[in-house]
């Protein structure tokens, strides 16, 4: 009880040294991307919507990969820069996922942080979930990743 008193004391100080309230914060924005991934061709584009661009490109670095022991699944932490066609900018999505890979199939499935871009998308943050699955050639792997960004 003291300290969430003393946090309360201490709230009007921080609005009078003009720090950005919660009122002040923009509103979470929904957003879909739908990422093709053609291994094959070295193919990989996007379609987006809500406050991103419609259509790009991306590139994915893995930053680290941890195997179990089955050989059937790996967890990744991938980075990814999503390169808009309209030229609005760049997008940033750091992903962690489960992936799981069957003799005929592969599944992955995992949390993604919208950290940063350029242009349009500079200082954007959120988050969201990433669903996959490649069925293997000639057929593209496909992804899905469902959340919420904020604009400053």
């Amino acid at each position: 009880m003291r300290r969430s008193t003393a946090l309360l004391a201490l709230s009007p100080a921080f609005l009078a040294l003009g720090l950005p309230s919660t009122a002040d914060a923009a509103p979470a924005s929904r957003v879909t991307i739908n990422e093709t991934l053609d291994f094959e061709n070295e193919s990989f584009t996007f379609t987006a919507s809500g406050p991103l661009c419609p259509s790009g490109t991306f590139e994915d670095e893995v930053v680290k990969a941890t195997a179990f022991q089955s050989e059937m699944r790996v967890n990744l932490t991938i980075d990814t820069v999503y390169t808009c066609d309209d030229g609005s900018g760049e997008f940033f999505v750091r992903k962690h996922v489960n992936i799981l890979d069957f003799e005929t199939f592969t599944t992955s499935s995992g949390p993604v942080k919208f950290v940063g871009g350029t242009g349009d998308y500079d200082g954007q943050a959120g988050h969201g979930s990433d669903v996959g699955t490649d069925p293997g050639p000639p057929t593209p792997a496909t992804g899905t990743i469902t959340g919420f960004v904020v604009h400053p």
